[in-house]
């Protein structure tokens, strides 16, 4: 089509741009002019338009003397527009810069659609440099900033249209998914935007249903165009998976925000179960968190999460000795061996006592919490919200939270497919920690006081165990909800199966109700019912137009908070032997002579 030849240092021909011919047809004029700009950009000439309007195009070549021109027309009768007549040859030498006219924000938009409908976590660095490898075409930062940002929103929509579409968006889950909660609340007399509340009736009958009595709460602060806050409250299945069971999205992270999510989540409970189970909560126990459990949970056992409390403690004395004494004392089983950890603590430094009246024992150790964590110490949403937060802050809101019930779902079919294949009695986990016991256990003197107390004797203590009631005094099985070994040992010498004692929400079968249920999809937002027809929205009214909250991003780069992967692995326990009290193995491979 162009005559002119390329030198070494000049940007490469696009040779994925058809080249014009005589009779080729376009649906529409608007279609004619972005591929007027294509073959532009890939042929490395500038373009000037002479006629553009509802029945004709006519460009050509804007270097002058240069005889490359164009006509294009609509076809009679049709809608259609064709190629009438073109000069495709170039007389001049083209652009040889890499700064190209044509290259628009549109054009940009175009460019990288496909690429972004698969990545959304697409960079604009990296799409000028991709454009820049692929067409040979220099664009701005902001160019491509912007290009991207157009592109979003032609895939997923406007950050506002987002909001507009919440009411209609509640009642498709709760239409297609009935027995789920979803509902939002607006504020002012603009109705802003200011809360979400979505849980899914899958998951409610889940957690009812299978699940342990623990919940985890926990938020991220979102980095979109309207900033807020994502709140979620999941729990933990049999295999020791995150369930999430309630998830928020508020205008910002607030006490009053909390005793909403709360409220919200205690309706949830009470609706669908009549005997409330007493409830083990875990989080960070900030302010507004603290008050909103007492206040709609007033039963239940509110605890710190263990990374949180050791991260304020570690950044607070900064001391490995002191930590690594800290962590003893946070997996002592019993309050004598809390109390000797904390005097060798006190020994070091007098500072610690104050501290841990800052941070009540009652409230984290394992010696001295009263809520059952079934061995489950920190808190797995965290860094579950973060991911989501990652992934979703460049989506409007329902596009989010399609991307988080997308996600879910595939969870429920994985799990619930991974549940029908274990042909045990009890979940991987919970099994190997109970072959782990019985293989403990040989170690032990078993002495029978009746017909469910025995006496488990070792060369380091004496514990009791009472099968009947499922407790030992080494307050592992209550802890845990599985038997240890002393319990294992117990068992094995009056021929009972251990794996019968585990608590039920450890076995197969629950860990198979748990993903029982499923979470139906969503219908294209082309087929929603339409604004104005009427229809409650959880509190609003699906014809009400619901905008933006005030709040919105500052300009400049938002800055990140980088967790690290390790941060969110519970961290190694100090083993110590029973029979020689030294560090680094157990009793079970202790080779030391006494």
């Amino acid at each position: 089509m162009a005559n002119h030849s390329l030198v070494y240092n000049e940007p490469p021909l696009d040779l994925g741009v058809v080249p014009l011919v005589i009779g080729q047809e376009f649906p529409d004029v608007e279609t004619c002019r972005r591929t007027m700009k294509d073959v532009a950009i890939a042929m490395h000439f500038d373009l000037r338009i002479v006629k553009s309007d509802r029945s004709r195009f006519i460009a050509k070549c804007s270097k002058e003397g240069c005889p490359w021109r164009v006509h294009v027309a609509k076809c009679p009768g049709g809608s259609t527009f064709t190629v009438r007549t073109l000069q495709g040859e170039h007389t001049c030498e083209g652009v040889h810069n890499l700064h190209h006219q044509q290259a628009s924000v549109g054009w940009v938009a175009r460019s990288v659609e496909s690429r972004i409908r698969d990545n959304p976590q697409y960079k604009p660095r990296e799409i000028l440099q991709d454009i820049r490898d692929q067409h040979g075409v220099a664009v701005s930062y902001m160019q491509a900033w912007r290009g991207k940002e157009r592109s979003m929103a032609s895939l997923h929509g406007t950050f506002e249209e987002g909001y507009r579409l919440l009411p209609a968006y509640c009642e498709q889950i709760r239409k297609t998914n009935p027995g789920s909660i979803a509902s939002v609340v607006a504020t002012g007399q603009e109705n802003c935007f200011q809360r979400l509340f979505i849980s899914y009736r899958a998951s409610i009958y889940g957690f009812i249903n299978a699940c342990r009595p623990l919940l985890e709460l926990d938020r991220a602060h979102l980095k979109g165009k309207y900033l807020g806050t994502l709140l979620c409250a999941a729990a933990v299945d049999a295999d020791d998976a995150l369930f999430p069971l309630a998830i928020a999205v508020v205008d910002a992270e607030s006490d009053e925000n909390w005793m909403w999510f709360m409220s919200e989540l205690r309706k949830l409970l009470g609706v669908n179960t009549e005997n409330m189970p007493r409830l083990t909560i875990l989080s960070e126990r900030q302010k507004g968190i603290v008050e909103a459990v007492e206040t709609h949970f007033p039963s239940a056992f509110h605890g710190f999460c263990l990374r949180y409390v050791s991260e304020n403690f570690r950044d607070t004395f900064k001391n490995t000795k002191l930590l690594n004494i800290f962590w003893n004392a946070v997996y002592a089983l019993t309050a004598a061996e809390f109390e000797s950890k904390i005097a060798e603590m006190i020994e070091i430094s007098q500072d610690v006592i104050p501290w841990f009246q800052h941070f009540p024992p009652q409230l984290w150790a394992v010696a001295y919490f009263e809520g059952v964590r079934f061995g489950h110490f920190t808190l797995g949403v965290t860094e579950l919200l973060y991911n989501w937060a990652l992934e979703c802050h460049e989506l409007p809101i329902v596009q989010m939270m399609e991307h988080i019930r997308q996600q879910i779902t595939s969870w429920f079919n994985e799990r619930q497919d991974m549940g029908m294949r274990w042909t045990s009695m009890l979940v991987p986990s919970a099994e190997k920690r109970i072959m782990e016991a019985l293989a403990d256990a040989h170690c032990y003197q078993v002495l029978r006081a009746n017909e469910v107390e025995f006496e488990i004797v070792s060369t380091e203590r004496t514990n009791i165990v009472d099968i009947r009631s499922r407790v030992c005094s080494c307050r592992r099985w209550q802890l845990y909800g599985l038997p240890c070994a002393h319990a294992a040992a117990a068992l094995i010498s009056c021929g009972h199966n251990a794996h019968l004692f585990a608590e039920s929400c450890f076995t197969v079968k629950s860990y198979r109700v748990t993903y029982s249920q499923m979470i139906n999809p969503i219908p294209d937002k082309s087929q929603w019912r339409e604004l104005g027809e009427g229809a409650e929205g959880g509190g609003v009214k699906v014809d009400i137009i619901i905008r933006p909250p005030k709040i919105r991003r500052p300009p400049g780069r938002p800055k990140k908070k980088v967790l690290r992967v390790e941060n969110f692995k519970r961290p190694k326990r100090v083993v110590q032997c029973g029979r020689c009290h030294m560090l680094g193995h157990s009793q079970k491979k202790c080779t030391m002579p006494l």
